[in-house]
């Protein structure tokens, strides 16, 4: 009986496990997300320049890669087809979402889910049952979600690179002694991590030399297992073509892009890494310890200590390995040599191709050492205990693992403010109205204080325009590859169509005139015509009007503005005859980050005239009140604030006013 139920233990899991653990996994990142996912979404910024290639994705036209920040395209469009599958499942043909970008989150969900459930299966193979492994995949989990936890929850290119990555230097490790089981996991993992970004190809040329060269000392008497032998490629021929077939396919979207814009892609990476000046070996090796806690700002603090304990025990385990666990150690070691080469990849990519040192994005992926290396010593810790119960304290361990998992997971990534703009869909439509025939040439102002928001607002413009089926508009000055060739305009639109400068929403100003366009933190004036003017009263130029009409909820004047104080503020106007309709308020806002937003409703003589939100790409706009049927009687204005801000609060300044908007000035339509 006891053998019978040892073995049952033992046996490999089937497809239903599998398929099961997938399920519970996917529901469980979608439910850390489900509010934002049942949200009707509006993308910004880099979402909605994914969206731009999403949507030829979904087309099946898509060759090029996402963006980079350098002017070029990634290899390849491998995550972006995700993506566009989720919509078209999700959003298209299910309808279980309310928006578009909702299925991209929910896609993203599943991707992250089914790396997960291929790192736990291939350390089956090592741990040699299941609940083990599931102990090393929740660990993991925790040690992402302590280190990052948008890594688990979120859908930023640089997050989305990190468990393929862990997937690859499980699937790696197997070749330390020879064996091919982990290739078409290996070939998938490196498939999707080169596609990403282009640098992954010569660190994972780095990986593999360590490998092989851990491989040949390993199995120097042993040609069978030994990779740089006739036997072992005769033995595993059809896996190895297999795995290379596999590869083969995600290259041939570059291979496709090369040829038809000759020399290509390929022709730029090269370029860029040559023009790229270096770092010291000293720079280098700091920039990998953040990714341990070290150094000033790291996250994962305390990683380097259970990275020290796991290279003792590795090496303390040489030459004294029971014959019960000889072959669990003889893997752990193997994995430890993976984790080995990717900390030296990561070594010579920060020397030679890191143009950035402060930017800890740029090697987000690498997270997965310090995560699987937490995994692995928790798991030979395990191996290592000797009673009975010890299977089911692993599930407690994993249970309690998920748990901690969640504390982080359940809150969501720093970016999520980028989801959901819903200005934009303003933006749209009143560029729509615009009289004239052909796209318009847009020149974005370029200001270093506020260009991410012209950008990536103009970016949510696009993507909206594009998913309408609308070519709308086209970037002449000051185009990035972001907004993708096609939305760059051609010399003979920029000579004829209609051109409009766009800014950021700022201080009205006599000599640009009155914008003719004016939503989503930006700003549009029709170039080549005069000013369109305007007769603004601010609280520079007037204070003691405002003074006079200020009500409950104000501070002092504060030079061009005046901050209200609390959850409401009053403006009580006096009768004017004359006095037209609309009232229009130039309000600003204090929002000190992109997790802050503050929403504001208006009263007009006691009836709600409307809701704004302010956000960090949006803190000043104009809003227009109407003031009924009888505008030139005394009018009462109550602005009420959701979520004042206390600047201290936030560690900006002393200040300990619970700040919410700021008046710069009215604009009174005459009769």
């Amino acid at each position: 009986m006891h053998s019978r139920l040892h073995t049952d233990l033992h046996r490999p899991p089937g497809w239903r496990t599998w398929a099961l653990l997938f399920v519970l996994l996917a529901v469980a990142l979608a439910c850390s997300n489900w509010a934002i996912i049942q949200a009707v979404n509006f993308e910004s910024s880099d979402f909605a320049a994914n969206t731009l290639l999403v949507l030829d994705a979904k087309r099946f036209h898509l060759i090029y890669g996402n963006y980079s920040r350098v002017g070029f395209n990634h290899p390849g469009p491998a995550i972006l087809y995700v993506l566009a599958f989720g919509e078209m499942l999700f959003h298209d043909l299910l309808h279980v979402v309310p928006s578009p970008f909702s299925g991209q989150l929910l896609a993203v969900d599943l991707y992250n889910a089914a790396w997960l459930v291929l790192i736990v299966a291939m350390v089956r193979r090592m741990a040699g049952s299941l609940v083990p492994a599931l102990l090393f995949g929740a660990v993991t989990m925790l040690a992402f979600a302590y280190s990052d936890h948008a890594i688990l929850n979120g859908m930023w290119f640089p997050h989305l690179y990190v468990l393929p990555y862990a997937a690859m230097l499980v699937a790696i490790s197997r070749l330390v002694h020879g064996r091919t089981d982990a290739l078409v996991p290996l070939a998938v993992a490196s498939g999707f991590l080169i596609n990403g970004h282009a640098s992954f190809v010569p660190m994972l040329g780095v990986i593999l030399i360590v490998v092989v060269a851990a491989n040949w000392f390993v199995a120097r008497r042993d040609a069978s297992m030994r990779i740089l032998s006739r036997a072992w490629f005769r033995t595993h021929r059809r896996a190895i073509l297999t795995a290379v077939g596999i590869l083969f396919l995600f290259f041939v979207p570059l291979i496709i892009a090369t040829i038809k814009d000759f020399p290509g892609p390929i022709y730029q990476y090269v370029k860029f890494g040559r023009g790229n000046k270096g770092n010291t070996i000293r720079e280098a090796a700091k920039f990998v310890g953040v990714y341990w806690g070290l150094g000033h700002g790291a996250p994962a603090r305390g990683a380097v200590a259970w990275g020290l304990a796991l290279v003792v025990v590795l090496l303390a385990s040489l030459g004294r390995t029971s014959r019960a666990s000889l072959g669990f150690m003889r893997d752990a070691r193997a994995l430890g040599i993976a984790f080995l080469g990717g900390t030296l990849a990561l070594l010579y990519y920060a020397k030679v191709g890191v143009d950035m040192l402060d930017q800890v994005y740029i090697a987000l992926f690498y997270y997965a050492v310090p995560a699987l290396a937490a995994a692995l010593l928790v798991l030979i810790a395990w191996q290592a205990i000797p009673f009975e119960g010890k299977r089911a304290g692993a599930a407690v361990l994993a249970l309690l693992a998920v748990a901690g998992a969640w504390f982080w997971v359940r809150m969501p990534p720093i970016y999520i403010y980028f989801y959901n703009h819903a200005n934009v869909v303003t933006l749209y439509e009143q560029l729509r109205k615009l009289p004239g025939e052909g796209r318009l040439v847009l020149d974005l102002e370029q200001n270093p204080e506020n260009w991410g928001e012209i950008w990536g607002n103009t970016l949510g413009l696009l993507a909206y325009a594009k998913r309408q089926g609308t070519d709308l508009a086209c970037v002449n000055e000051n185009w990035h590859i972001s907004f993708t060739r096609p939305n760059q305009c051609r010399p003979d639109e920029v000579a004829r169509n209609r051109r409009y400068q766009v800014r950021h929403t700022d201080a009205p100003d006599p000599v640009r005139g009155r914008p003719d366009v004016e939503a989503l933190g930006l700003s549009l004036f029709r170039v080549g015509v005069p000013p369109r003017p305007f007769t603004y009263v601010t609280v520079k130029a007037q204070p003691e009007y405002f003074k006079q009409i200020l009500g409950r909820g104000w501070s002092n004047l504060d030079g061009d503005f005046v901050w209200s104080d609390g959850r409401a503020a009053e403006l009580n106007l006096p009768a004017e005859a004359g006095r037209g309709r609309k009232l229009t308020l130039d309000l600003g806002s204090f929002v000190p980050g992109y997790e802050v937003q503050i929403n504001v409703q208006a009263l007009v003589n006691g009836k709600p005239a409307g809701t704004w939100a302010f956000y960090a790409t949006e803190r000043r706009r104009r809003i227009v009140l109407d003031l009924g049927a009888d505008p030139g009687a005394a009018q009462h204005i109550e602005l009420k604030i959701d979520k004042p801000v206390r600047p201290v609060d936030h560690k900006v300044g002393q200040d300990t006013r619970q700040l919410g908007v700021s008046l710069y000035g009215i604009e009174k339509e005459a009769q």
